[in-house]
């Protein structure tokens, strides 16, 4: 069947579809295991082999597998005891594989899973009930509800619609909405784009609500047609820290093979003499790229994607979604909050407090109303829609209270003939309503929008009052009608909202959240300015700006009226000055955006609704509060909170901070690690004429206190200072003065602390020597992971909180242990310890935490 050549009714008798009803549930599961869900592709299956592959990849790791390989020939043909040598190496580097592999596997299949909770819904009709399904469970067949922000799922054929219009820029790179018709009749071979009683996946409504009947889902759509690759690009996606860590890394590598080849150079230099060469050289070579291998922090990739992954799990116990895992990062980065008023900043808990009828003010809570104000109630509940709008909630509770009469009630007394959608633009919306058999628009908006249209009174002095209730911090509604003499077909606003009566005005508090002050205040410490953008009158939105602490003793407000007054390069020029911005329409909330932007702010949005789409899109983080949001509002965020608190939003901040704190403290604590032992056995070949540890033994030590130590790092909690520091560039804050004390401080205490246990040691044998200087070496780094729970002492906090760190910790120190004191050090080259012996590379190893707490004292008093 041709869909867009077919009456409507004949379309439902195809698809077996009853308009009022919907499928049934059974029909709908039906339907999906024919024709499949509504994905254009599917995801790609996360496996572990290909993560363990690319562990072993590495052109350092595949040169270790040719000298073990050849090392271990060579050992055999010359009979060398130590031919096993080679392949406990090989054996080493294969775990620490598996173990790096596993977890960045897990981390990739969390960020996978997480995905799901940010994919659009539909609103269907199934059963005769309206639900909310996911998009990806449409069928054809569907009877699919859509208005003003929704995304359009699937291909369908409009049954019925008011004042519908689509934006169809994905199919026709034209912004201009088209309007949609579900009674119109096309022949056959009319175009997709002139097919206005047809929408399709991939779109979006901008105005006015429809019903439709789907048609087409998934790869059957015209979208997916036509653009299936380039909606699924595989791409991956990382945060900019990750590139940047990359960078960090190949530096790294770059000293870690330097200092390698001297470490190669001088062992030959120092082994010359010892036959047969070549067995010597492989030998030699074969410590070099197993101590390469063990120094270059090769775990890093699989911190970072565990970084990520905890920040996503943590952010989302508190109602928020992350999209875009780059949020992750700019979250933390930002320097202004641009932030809506309403639900996001006060309680969205709107109350009717006081009424203007005309005449008097009537405080509804200590007065009785009377019939003009019961008549300007019920008007007023009449032009109300009830869709998830707090403000038309409290007009119709309030209505229910004072006159008795339910929104049902008020329908059935004043039957509505049709609407005029509220628009930004306008800040009105319209209904056409049957009151003693006469017609009449209802119309509801902004005071100094009505009021300039009214004809039965003075709007100067009726805004002075207006503004009055608005320095109460109230929001006030005006209410206006016009007689009509006929119902008019299609009521525009140029033709309906005009020559109008005034009725009266209803004001509403809603007050501030509770926590909104300290929020705000926090986020100030952090640096970060927050700034009220709302469609409110300019009285209403400082009052409640001064309350909460945005608005302070300098700081200016702002209407859209006169941002409009003033060109790009002002706005730009004196962007700083203004904490307020009130009666705003969306393009007005696009130039703030940009404004700030200008002079290099990286700046945050919340919005909800489909006006809110461009700037949410053009922020450096979006944020769709998506408790009454659109879809649209979500599918141009990066980031959406389902509680719309704006508590919840510096919550997020906070750990995006935190986050960014955490790969900084591994990236540190791997470096000071292995630069120690890179430096240790350099030094160790110059001051005592041989390698401290062999090229096994610091393998074994890497894989015991490099990845586990970093990942459990990686895990801490957001330190409770996080929000009291400005923020700063990337690179300064991996590298700030602190952090790079810290880590040449630490570096130099566990080389010296082992080296210092290494000559101990020789005083009674090579054995000895060696075990002790691996023992300390262990120990050491597993004491300074714990430095690096914290950037503070770690005595200011709970020392064994990181349960994970608990764990892998103990289980580190046993093994390591373990092969000091027992024959199955032997495997590894060690001997057994003394008890006097084993208490001097304790005591050697426990130095790191002193020192760590001086540095971190100093830099504190000092840096």
């Amino acid at each position: 069947m041709i869909w867009h050549s077919t009456e409507a009714s004949d379309v439902l008798k195809e698809l077996e579809v009853d308009e009022n009803k919907g499928l049934h549930k059974g029909v709908a599961q039906l339907r999906q295991e024919k024709y499949g869900k509504n994905i254009i592709t599917e995801k790609k299956e996360i496996k572990f082999l290909n993560f363990f592959l690319s562990q072993l990849k590495s052109k350092t790791v595949i040169s270790l597998f040719v000298i073990a390989a050849l090392a271990f020939a060579v050992a055999l043909f010359y009979e060398d005891t130590s031919f096993y040598t080679p392949l406990l190496i090989v054996g080493i580097i294969v775990i620490n594989g598996l173990v790096s592999a596993y977890h960045l596997w897990n981390s990739e299949k969390a960020l996978n899973d997480l995905k799901k909770f940010s994919s659009p819904g539909a609103k269907v009709l199934r059963d005769g009930i309206i639900q909310n399904i996911p998009s990806e469970d449409l069928v054809p067949g569907d009877i699919i509800l859509l208005e003003t922000g929704d995304y359009v799922s699937a291909d369908a054929r409009v049954i019925d619609s008011n004042e519908f219009r689509i934006n169809e820029i994905n199919l026709s790179g034209e912004e201009i909405p088209v309007e949609k018709d579900g009674n119109q009749i096309y022949d056959d071979i009319t175009p997709l784009l002139d097919r206005k009683n047809m929408i399709y996946a991939g779109t979006s409504v901008v105005h006015g609500t429809a019903k439709a009947v789907v048609v087409a889902t998934g790869l059957s759509t015209e979208i997916g047609h036509t653009t299936a690759i380039m909606l699924q690009k595989g791409e991956e996606t990382k945060l900019p820290i990750q590139n940047k860590l990359e960078n960090i890394s190949n530096i790294v590598n770059t000293v870690v093979l330097i200092g390698c080849a001297l470490i190669f150079v001088i062992g030959l230099a120092q082994n010359f003499h010892v036959k047969p060469f070549a067995n010597t050289t492989l030998k030699m070579l074969d410590n070099a790229a197993a101590l390469a291998v063990a120094a270059i922090p090769e775990s890093l990739p699989a911190i970072a994607t565990t970084v990520i992954a905890i920040g996503i799990s943590r952010i989302m116990h508190n109602n928020i979604i992350v999209k875009d895992i780059k949020a992750l990062q700019t979250l933390g980065e930002t320097t202004v909050i641009c932030c809506d008023k309403t639900g996001t900043l006060t309680r969205n808990k709107m109350n009717l407090s006081c009424i203007f009828d005309g005449s008097r003010m009537i405080d509804i809570e200590n007065e009785a109303i009377d019939e003009p104000s019961a008549l300007l109630l019920k008007l007023a509940t009449a032009c109300s829609t009830l869709k998830n709008d707090s403000t038309e909630y409290a007009i119709e509770q309030a209505c229910l209270a004072y006159t008795s009469f339910s929104k049902v009630d008020v329908d059935a007394h004043y039957p509505r003939f049709s609407e005029i959608p509220f628009d930004s633009e306008r800040k009105t919306m319209t209904t056409i309503n049957m009151i003693d058999s006469v017609p009449v628009a209802i119309v509801k908006g902004a005071p100094e929008v009505v009021l300039p249209k009214c004809v039965n009174c003075d709007p100067d002095k009726l805004l002075k009052i207006n503004e009055a209730m608005a320095n109460e911090a109230l929001r006030i509604v005006c209410i206006a009608v016009k007689p009509l003499e006929s119902v008019p077909a299609n009521p525009h606003p140029d033709d309906v909202e005009n020559e109008l009566k005034f009725v009266g005005l209803l004001g509403f508090t809603d007050p501030p959240r509770e926590d909104a002050y300290e929020n705000i205040a926090s986020c100030k410490n952090a640096g970060i300015k927050t700034v009220m953008i709302t469609g409110d009158n300019l009285a209403t939105a400082k009052s409640i700006a001064e309350k909460i602490g945005i608005l302070e003793e300098n700081d200016l407000a702002i209407t859209g009226e006169e941002l409009d007054a003033m060109s790009d390069e002002e706005l730009q020029a004196n962007i700083e000055k203004y904490s307020v911005f009130a009666r705003v329409s969306p393009h007005h909330k696009l130039r703030i955006v940009r404004a700030w932007q200008n002079i290099k702010a990286i700046v945050t949005v919340t919005g909800d609704n489909m006006d809110d789409a461009d700037s949410l899109t053009a922020a450096d983080t979006g944020c769709a509060m998506s408790k009454f949001g659109t879809d649209v509002a979500k599918g141009n965020a990066d980031v959406i909170i389902f509680n719309n608190r704006f508590d919840s939003l510096v919550c997020a901040i906070r750990e995006s901070r935190g986050l960014i704190d955490n790969i900084k403290k591994a990236l540190h604590y791997l470096l000071s690690c292995n630069l120690a032992e890179i430096i240790t056995v350099l030094l160790g070949m110059i001051f005592f004429g041989g390698m401290p540890l062999t090229a096994v033994q610091i393998l074994w030590i890497n894989l015991l206190t490099d990845c586990a130590p970093a990942l459990a790092i990686s895990m801490e909690n957001a330190d409770d200072f996080v929000m009291d520091k400005k923020n700063h560039t990337l690179i300064s804050r991996l590298f700030d003065s602190k952090a790079t004390l810290n880590l040449v401080s630490m570096t130099a205490v566990m080389t010296v602390s082992t080296l210092i246990a290494f000559a101990i040691g020789g005083i009674y044998g090579r054995g000895v020597a060696a075990t002790m200087a691996f023992l300390t070496l262990g120990l050491i780094q597993i004491f300074n992971s714990f430095n690096y729970k914290s950037n503070t002492s770690i005595f200011n906090k709970k020392v064994f909180s990181n349960r994970f760190m608990n764990l892998s910790s103990m289980l580190s120190v046993f093994i390591v242990i373990f092969l000091s004191f027992t024959p199955a050090g032997f495997v590894f080259g060690l001997t057994i310890l003394s008890f006097g012996q084993f208490l001097i590379s304790l005591a050697l190893a426990a130095l790191v935490i002193p020192a760590s707490e001086l540095v971190k004292f100093i830099s504190k008093k000092y840096l």
